[in-house]
């Protein structure tokens, strides 16, 4: 009886990981959110010099749909620090369009944690949804002017993957 149970063990968890690692590409966006005493916008964290704020940008690719996850995380060197809620989690599908020898890419924001939100004075009033333009070129991606070159693999579904679209 031991044998069977082993064997529905070993099946059911063959069956149902994902262990399959998906290819993503990511890129970094300085969160400009401090002004310096000069006036320029700035991703350095005043309350510690040494760290400066960046949206990771982790676009995933399955035919002809495009994920976008932008979260936040600061830096320290070499050192990546995650945000639990500092910075905004944005999320987007979109569609690749090839058109004339080049590919482009169409974002929607699906979803946003910890963001502001516009209201209009005019309840009637439709507030568009956010829209992210891209391509891919020989020199890589590049997703609303920020370059998504670096290549992770992962085993986990992106955010935006799961959410169903508004």
């Amino acid at each position: 009886m031991k044998i069977y149970y082993l064997a529905f063990l070993l099946v059911s968890t063959l069956s149902f990981s994902q262990t399959k690692k998906e290819k993503t590409f990511v890129g970094y966006e300085p969160i400009m959110w401090n002004t310096d005493k000069n006036g320029n916008k700035t991703n350095v964290d005043f309350e510690n010099p040494k760290q400066k704020w960046y949206h990771k940008n982790i676009l995933k690719i399955k035919k002809d749909s495009v994920f976008l996850d932008r979260i936040p995380v600061s830096k320290i060197g070499n050192k990546t620090l995650y945000s639990a809620s500092d910075g905004a989690f944005y999320y987007y599908k979109g569609i690749l369009i090839k058109e004339n020898n080049q590919t482009k890419i169409e974002l929607t924001e699906i979803d946003c944690d910890y963001c502001a939100v516009l209201i209009s004075k005019n309840k009637n009033e439709v507030i568009p949804k956010r829209k992210l333009y891209g391509k891919i070129t020989q020199e890589g991606i590049e997703v609303n002017n920020v370059k998504i070159n670096e290549i992770e693999y992962s085993e986990f579904l992106l955010r935006s993957e799961t959410l169903k679209g508004n």
